[in-house]
């Protein structure tokens, strides 16, 4: 099983630290449209415990807002045990991720998203736990986020898109959403859910996320199949992959939503 310690990780958070400064998965607007398709989706005594939640950090307005805080925090080094956790690795000659690829000491998203949902089974009210299981499940659905180590994610693979210096991460975290109204996040939750429904509450399991970190994995290794260093990319790029993209924001919800859900179906008769 894998899982990580909190303790002792300084030495991994310094040698991938700058992986993940640069690697905010959907950037704040796609993590915005991406924890509000999910609360749209969630049952109505689900969306009262995360709201119950939110308000324990007034400094964000709704759950949307609040899915970008797990980003927020790099700033303070007080959290640089958490960087290690927006992504895992695997190598170029792999077929897949597996459970090796996810370090025992400092962790990755996989042991992460697991860790966080544990905490929040355990404890409803842990408001902290909310915000990286919700960021990681985005993070694990975005497909630069399961990538290779030697070009930190895709921030080295340099590219322009409609003539503005970009680089492949950047470019399927934040400009190709940008470019179809994304910046409209209310808007692009609404879109991203429409004709979705959420039925069974879902269990977070190590056997999931891989299956949902191997399902960004192949998408990952066709993006990079397509990839030529300093290539110019407009429309036909973003008519090609941009609804790949929205489709894993629409999985990720329908996951995230189904996972809340579950988490809170026992909270809200607790209360009741």
């Amino acid at each position: 099983m894998m899982y990580f310690k909190f303790l002792g990780v300084a030495a991994v958070a310094i040698i991938i630290a700058a992986v993940s400064n640069t690697a905010t998965a959907y950037g704040k607007h796609g993590h915005s449209a991406f924890c509000q398709a999910a609360y749209e989706l969630a049952q109505s005594q689900t969306q009262q415990q995360i709201d119950r939640l939110v308000a324990q950090h007034p400094s964000y307005s709704g759950f949307g807002s609040f899915c970008s805080w797990a980003d927020d925090i790099k700033s303070d080094k007080t959290w640089d045990w958490a960087k290690p956790h927006h992504y895992v690795n695997f190598s170029r000659s792999a077929a897949k991720v597996t459970e090796q690829d996810c370090p025992v000491q400092g962790g990755c998203v996989l042991s992460a998203i697991q860790h966080h949902y544990n905490v929040l089974k355990h404890n409803h009210d842990d408001w902290q736990a909310l915000a990286f299981l919700a960021h990681f499940i985005g993070d694990l659905h975005q497909p630069m986020h399961v990538s290779f180590a030697d070009d930190l994610g895709g921030n080295r693979a340099r590219l322009t898109y409609f003539d503005q210096p970009t680089n492949l991460h950047r470019l399927w975290d934040t400009d190709m959403l940008l470019r179809r109204g994304g910046e409209d996040t209310s808007a692009k939750a609404k879109q991203l859910i429409d004709g979705l429904s959420v039925e069974a509450a879902l269990s977070v399991t190590p056997e999931q996320t891989l299956k949902w970190a191997n399902e960004s994995a192949a998408i990952t290794r066709r993006i990079y199949s397509n990839y030529r260093e300093g290539q110019e990319l407009g429309e036909d790029y973003t008519a090609q992959w941009e609804p790949v993209l929205e489709q894993r924001m629409q999985q990720g919800a329908e996951r995230l939503a189904a996972i809340l859900d579950g988490l809170f179906s026992d909270a809200a008769k607790t209360k009741n």
